[in-house]
C-alpha cells in the first residue's frame, strides 16, 4: 500500500529530523566557585579527614540519611551549597547551579520532595487508566496492547523519576534519563503505527517494523552517548524535546484531518497543546520557589492529570477501531 502523501512527507521529515539530532553540552557554576571550595574544603577536613572523624559521622548520622547515600562526603557537599547560597545572596548575587541542579532544601533525606510528590502523582494517574483502559477495553481490540504496553512503560519511568528525584545519584540518575526517553520514543512510536501502520482491521506489518527499527536505532544512539561518550543534561532535554515536537506534529495533524469522523480526537490535541505549554516551564529553568518549586517540579505538576485525557483517547480510538474492524469483517 502506499501512504497518503501528506502522510508519507511528515514521516519522512520525522525520521531525517531524529537522525540528524545535535549535541549540545550544559555546566554550571555554583561547584567551580571559589567559596563553595572554600567551605566544602573546610568541612571535609573537619568532619571526614579521618577514620574516627567518619566513625563518628556515621555514629550521629541517622539510619534513613545512610540508606540515602547521604555520607559525610556528600554532607558536605550539601552544607557547603547552602553556606555558598547564603554568601550570594548576601552579596546581592545571582545563585548559581550546583552539579547542574538548583539548591533545593531536602525533606527527610529527600533531595527534591516536590518533585518526588508529582513524580508518584503521574505515576498513579498512568496506573489507574491502565487498569482503566482494562476495563473498559476488550483484549481483541486493536491497539490494546501496545495502549497496555505504553501505560506501563509511563508508569515504570515515573517510579524511577521518584527514586531520581529523592537522591540524585550517578545510578538512579542513569535509570530516570533512560526511562524518561523511553518514554518520549516510544510515544512517537505509538503516533506512526496508529497513524501509518492501522489500516481498516490490522497491523500492516510492511510499515510497522520500519518504523519500530529507525525509533529503536534512535533510542539506542541516545542512550550510547549518554552512557558513554557525554552524560549531558541539555543534550537530553533538547533531544527529548525535538521527539516530543514530532509525536505532537503527528498527532495534531492527524487529528484535524480526521476530526469530523472521530469527534474524540480533540482529547489529542488537546493533550498536545497542554503538554508543549507545559514544557515551558522546562525551557524557563528559574531557581526554586521556596528553595522546592523549581520550574521542572512544576512541570510535573501540570503533567500529572495528563494521563487521565490522553488514556480517554486511548479507550475511545480503541473502541472505534473495534467497531470498524467488526463492521468490516461483516462487509457493512
Amino acid at each position: 500500500m502506499v501512504l497518503p502523501r501528506p502522510y508519507a512527507v511528515q514521516l519522512l521529515l520525522v525520521a531525517a529530523i531524529l537522525l540528524c539530532l545535535p549535541l549540545f553540552v550544559l555546566s554550571s557554576l555554583g561547584d567551580k566557585s571559589i567559596p563553595f571550595q572554600n567551605y566544602l574544603r573546610k568541612c571535609l577536613i573537619a568532619n571526614c579527614s579521618s577514620q574516627d572523624k567518619l566513625m563518628h559521622f556515621e555514629e550521629v548520622q541517622p539510619h534513613y540519611m545512610q540508606l540515602l547515600g547521604w555520607n559525610c562526603k556528600e554532607e558536605c557537599k550539601y552544607h557547603s551549597m547552602w553556606n555558598t547560597v547564603h554568601h550570594f545572596i548576601k552579596h546581592k548575587l545571582e545563585v548559581p547551579q550546583f552539579y547542574g541542579k538548583w539548591p533545593f532544601i531536602r525533606i527527610l533525606g529527600i533531595q527534591e520532595p516536590a518533585s518526588v510528590i508529582f513524580s508518584v502523582l503521574n505515576g498513579l494517574a498512568n496506573i489507574y487508566m491502565m487498569w482503566r483502559m482494562r476495563q473498559r477495553i476488550p483484549k481483541k481490540a486493536p491497539m490494546y496492547n501496545i495502549w497496555q504496553g505504553y501505560a506501563m512503560i509511563a508508569s515504570v519511568a515515573w517510579v524511577f523519576s521518584t527514586i531520581f528525584h529523592a537522591r540524585d545519584v550517578g545510578w538512579t540518575e542513569y535509570l530516570d534519563y533512560f526511562a524518561a526517553f523511553a518514554l518520549t520514543i516510544t510515544g512517537l512510536w505509538t503516533a506512526c503505527i496508529r497513524i501509518f501502520a492501522y489500516q481498516r482491521d490490522s497491523m500492516n506489518v510492511k510499515i510497522a517494523v520500519p518504523i519500530t527499527l529507525v525509533l529503536l536505532c534512535i533510542y539506542v544512539r541516545h542512550v550510547y552517548y549518554l552512557a558513554k561518550i557525554h552524560f549531558d543534561y541539555g543534550y537530553n532535554m533538547k533531544v527529548n524535546v525535538i521527539v516530543g515536537i514530532c509525536m505532537s506534529l503527528l498527532w495534531v495533524s492527524w487529528s484535524l484531518y480526521r476530526i469530523k469522523r472521530q469527534p474524540y480526537l480533540w482529547k489529542t490535541i488537546a493533550t498536545v497543546i497542554i503538554g508543549n505549554l507545559l514544557v515551558l516551564l522546562e525551557l524557563m529553568d528559574f531557581p526554586p520557589l521556596l528553595w522546592t518549586f523549581d520550574a521542572h517540579s512544576l512541570w510535573h505538576a501540570g503533567t500529572s492529570p495528563m494521563p487521565l485525557l490522553f488514556f480517554s483517547f486511548c479507550i475511545d480510538d480503541s473502541l472505534y477501531l473495534l467497531q470498524y474492524s467488526e463492521g468490516f469483517k461483516k462487509g457493512v
